[in-house]
């Protein structure tokens, strides 16, 4: 049998294009669900009174989404600054944005490595663009920094190694 290598969740790296030297405590939250029909619900009752059931696949719903968390900084420079004017620029007009989303798409990877730093994993994003955006909580009695979440939708997201 083969020796398991796990792979530590604390060693990765995000990044999208245009944008450099980001830092980001969490990337997590990647979903993808296929849209089901049938399920558990009943479709006809048979002679005998026997159930009849059955689940099909149609297809998937919506696109992929992702979360990548940062903290907060008031550096200019910051990945925390990027990251939120990204988010500006794809915001609509009518909500103060600057209306560019469809300018605003870009093609990015999360990569996984290994404790000797070597490259173990990676997915590669084409057509992301920041669709949410939360500000972790604000506490008098707190001790944690300010973290800033970001949800990504994803036109396509592929496992390329």
């Amino acid at each position: 049998m083969a020796e398991l290598k796990p792979i530590a969740a604390s060693n990765f790296y995000f990044e999208i294009d245009g944008m450099t030297d980001m830092q980001f405590s969490k990337v997590g939250g990647v979903k993808f669900a296929a849209k089901v029909k049938g399920q558990d619900k009943p479709l006809m009752s048979t002679k005998g009174g026997k159930t009849v059931r059955q689940i099909n696949s149609a297809g998937f719903e919506g696109l992929f989404t992702m979360d990548v968390t940062t903290l907060m900084s008031g550096d200019s420079d910051s990945t925390s600054a990027k990251m939120y004017a990204w988010f500006k620029k794809c915001l609509p007009a009518a909500e103060k944005g600057e209306g560019k989303w469809l300018d605003s798409k870009k093609t990015g990877s999360v990569t996984a490595y290994d404790t000797d730093g070597n490259e173990v994993m990676r997915w590669d994003l084409k057509e992301a663009w920041p669709s949410a955006y939360k500000v972790g909580d604000l506490d008098v009695n707190g001790s944690d920094y300010i973290e800033e979440t970001y949800t990504l939708t994803c036109e396509n997201m592929n496992r390329v190694k």
